[in-house]
């Protein structure tokens, strides 16, 4: 009876050093630490108290109804986490009933998840992990080799490490909750900065087309106030020279300068239609004329011929030059005929129109791969930095100059849709001291 007695009394003695040592564990000010140090740490130490061989903590997974370890060791030694769903599994029952499970004599390991099969483990027990609210949000698990001996002592421990476990890992919890809604308003507020930007962009372009509109329909008033000026004035000269021209009492050289006025200002006339035909055409994307191998110098002479004349009968002191970069027969090019003719014829009008005296050069030089022709007047010059807007529909360097040079703004516009049938680019020289000098390159090779 002595003997018992001596060894419960041992036994009380040796529970009250490890209730000791572990308030010590748990609660002594400088072994305090949070997060994964402290599960990592609080693991270890209850391994040393429970002689268990595995102990995990576990949090309960809702969305994907799984157990995953927050912590996880093998005797003093930390492992990689584990996780294994939870339905079926023998942490269910103690999460469900929201009590401790204790199991002896389990080496078949039917009832172990695959962490654990194979490891020969005998005795499991299992105390749950509740939060602030009372509801369970994990499970404290140890796995034993050997029989438990003293299961009430295990229990014992494993329920003081569990209320600190529980709250430790509440807060975690919160801190990710607290993580994802933070990077969901952080989501939400880039999201919202993109959108204002898109908003941003899209009043930007609404206001940039607004203005465009805008400008558009001026432009619109200006060229048809400006077109009905260049088919007026040279009507008004055709029908006027005309009734003149019915006289008996004029002279051969009055009745020849008559004719030559009513000639002139027909072509005129005849240009003025020619361009709103073009226009028209370009626009409705009608334009199907098929590629041929043109002779350069044959289009260049023509051109050279017609507006030599014209430039006669408007009588400008302007002399017109030609420069060939060929000529023994290799200025052939596969293109469009009458779109590069009428680029051409456009061009010089453009710049009889503008220029009052002086000469117009025009001409091309051969490279590995385009044609590149161009044409230099010393006429009034475009101002810096329209070298790009003069090309669009119904747009003038200045509309002051209109009346004075005559020009309805649609010229160059239809010049830069030729150009772009061709497959090539036109553009205006920036910084000339003196006129305008326009250019355009055709490839060879263009399909």
């Amino acid at each position: 009876m002595r003997s018992q007695n001596k060894i419960l009394k041992k036994s009380k003695i040796e529970f009250d050093d490890d209730l000791h040592s572990c308030i010590e564990d748990l609660f002594s000010p400088d072994k305090q630490c949070v997060g994964e140090e402290f599960f990592n740490s609080t693991i270890l130490k209850l391994n040393k108290h429970l002689a268990a061989d595995y102990v995990f903590i576990a949090r309960i997974n809702e969305v994907e109804n799984l157990l995953e370890s927050v912590a996880f060791c093998n005797n003093q030694e930390i492992l990689s986490p584990i996780s294994f769903p939870m339905e079926g599994s023998l942490c269910q029952k103690v999460i469900e009933q929201k009590c401790s499970t204790f199991l002896q004599n389990i080496k078949s390991g039917d009832k172990l998840n695959k962490h654990f099969q194979g490891k020969d483990i005998s005795s499991y027990l299992a105390v749950p992990l509740y939060g602030s609210n009372m509801q369970s949000i994990g499970v404290l698990t140890a796995l034993f080799v050997d029989p438990i001996i003293n299961k009430k002592r295990q229990e014992s421990l494993m329920y003081m490490f569990s209320s600190r476990i529980g709250s430790e890992l509440e807060h975690m919890e919160s801190e990710r909750e607290l993580k994802r809604r933070n990077l969901e308003l952080l989501v939400f507020k880039e999201e919202l900065i993109r959108k204002n930007k898109e908003l941003d962009k899209m009043n930007s372009e609404l206001k940039d087309a607004k203005l465009k509109a805008e400008e558009s329909n001026m432009l619109k008033s200006s060229f048809l106030a400006n077109l009905s000026h260049e088919i007026r004035t040279p009507m008004n000269a055709i029908i006027g020279f005309t009734e003149l021209l019915r006289s008996n009492n004029l002279s051969s050289e009055e009745k020849a300068e008559y004719l030559d006025i009513v000639h002139q200002n027909g072509n005129q006339l005849m240009r003025v239609m020619d361009a709103i035909i073009d226009i028209s055409k370009l626009q409705a994307k009608a334009y199907v004329e098929p590629k041929q191998v043109v002779a350069i110098n044959e289009v260049f002479n023509a051109v050279y011929d017609n507006f030599s004349t014209e430039i006669s009968a408007c009588k400008k002191p302007i002399s017109l030059k030609l420069f060939l970069d060929a000529n023994d027969g290799s200025d052939k090019l596969y293109t469009h005929k009458e779109a590069l003719t009428k680029v051409f014829e456009h061009l010089l009008d453009n710049a009889i129109k503008f220029t009052r005296k002086g000469e117009i050069v025009i001409g091309y030089l051969i490279y590995d791969d385009f044609y590149e022709f161009f044409i230099k007047d010393t006429g009034i010059g475009i101002p810096a930095g329209d070298e790009e807007v003069i090309f669009d529909l119904f747009r003038q360097a200045d509309t002051n100059n209109t009346r004075e040079f005559e020009g309805n703004g649609i010229g160059l516009s239809i010049v830069k849709k030729y150009v772009e049938i061709m497959k090539g680019k036109v553009w205006a020289e920036p910084n000339q001291t003196e006129g305008a000098m326009f250019k355009f390159q055709i490839p060879k090779f263009a399909e």
